[in-house]
């Protein structure tokens, strides 16, 4: 049985590595180009296996039939992810992502979903795959098609099964479908951008009241970046914060921000869903996602005895859960 199903994008990241990211009409050299496995689903669920271990977690997705498919598969399996839930697609090319990042770790990066706009509720009716879903701990959602969203959403009700969900670049077409979807989610991430797009408010003005009037009842837990990330439960008041993993003091240097953000949904969903509270949840996926940060690759998360190593290690460092009953 594995402990967590992750239903995403997978994608072959192109990274070009720059002094600076261009301006419009500007063109910049790479000083070099790196070709990996990535997208946000993909992302997810190697994160969380290398916390949770081999033939723990089970990544639903869309491939093509081309030879970048068969790549994304073997990189997964090596990292002991279940491959049962990927489709291939005839006709459609695999995911790709091409990603300019600075000397800072900044990026921009543009996406072409490929096979995975094309992961349909048809591809949830595997025998093997309806058998995890039934007894998994947990299901994370990231960037999959809304209708796949709300078939898996429904089946996590039946059973029971807590939904963490990480809507992404979904926050943009279609809020109000979103919207009624995530307040349906345990937990939902978000960054400050898309906070501002599905809630309507910004970090700062975010209130238990607000979240409620909205219909939240669930966990929602802000990605902050460089200022760490925070956890607002809605029902309680209360709001939880971490600073960011304080990498100077570690010696460490950030070079590659990508992907640091589905390494923390990663992270925290698998400490979350093994029965972790919510402080323990936040600093680990703190730890990991700064460690990642310091990684030129797209999946450069630790596995579990490095991550907990430095989350103990920086808690002289300031790296602590602070808690505060807002209003």
């Amino acid at each position: 049985m594995v402990s967590l199903v992750v239903c995403g994008a997978i994608n072959w990241d192109t990274s070009c590595f720059v002094e600076r990211l261009p301006v419009p009409g500007q063109e910049v050299v790479a000083e070099y180009i790196s070709r990996v496995s990535g997208g946000t689903g993909g992302n997810v669920a190697v994160a969380a296996a290398r916390i949770l271990g081999a033939k723990e977690v089970a990544l639903i997705g869309a491939l093509g039939r081309d030879d970048i498919a068969g790549q994304q598969i073997a990189a997964l399996e090596d990292e002991g992810v279940v491959t049962v839930g990927i489709s291939r697609i005839a006709g459609e090319e695999s995911g790709q992502a091409y990603i300019l990042i600075d000397r800072a770790g900044e990026n921009v990066i543009a996406s072409h979903l490929g096979a995975n706009a094309r992961l349909a509720p048809r591809h949830l009716t595997k025998v093997e795959l309806r058998r995890q879903l039934r007894e998994c701990r947990g299901i994370v959602l990231t960037d999959s098609p809304l209708e796949v969203a709300r078939r898996l959403i429904n089946l996590a009700r039946l059973h029971e099964i807590p939904v963490l969900w990480d809507p992404g670049i979904l926050v943009e077409p279609d809020r109000e479908a979103l919207l009624s979807l995530a307040r349906e989610a345990e937990v939902v991430f978000l960054n400050e951008t898309e906070a501002g797009v599905l809630l309507g408010i910004e970090r700062s003005d975010i209130r238990p009241r607000q979240l409620q009037e909205l219909g939240f009842r669930s966990h929602i837990v802000l990605k902050l970046g460089a200022r760490g990330a925070l956890v607002h439960e809605a029902s309680s008041g209360t709001l939880l914060e971490v600073p960011a993993l304080p990498l100077r003091e570690l010696g460490l240097n950030v070079i590659n921000t990508v992907g640091c953000g589905d390494v923390f949904a990663g992270v925290f969903a698998a400490y979350y869903v093994t029965g972790s509270g919510l402080e323990q949840s936040l600093i680990m996926a703190g730890a990991a996602a700064g460690l990642n940060a310091t990684r030129p690759e797209t999946r450069g998360c630790p596995d579990r005895t490095r991550v907990e190593e430095v989350a103990d290690r920086s808690a002289r460092f300031g790296f602590t859960i602070r808690t505060r009953q807002l209003l």
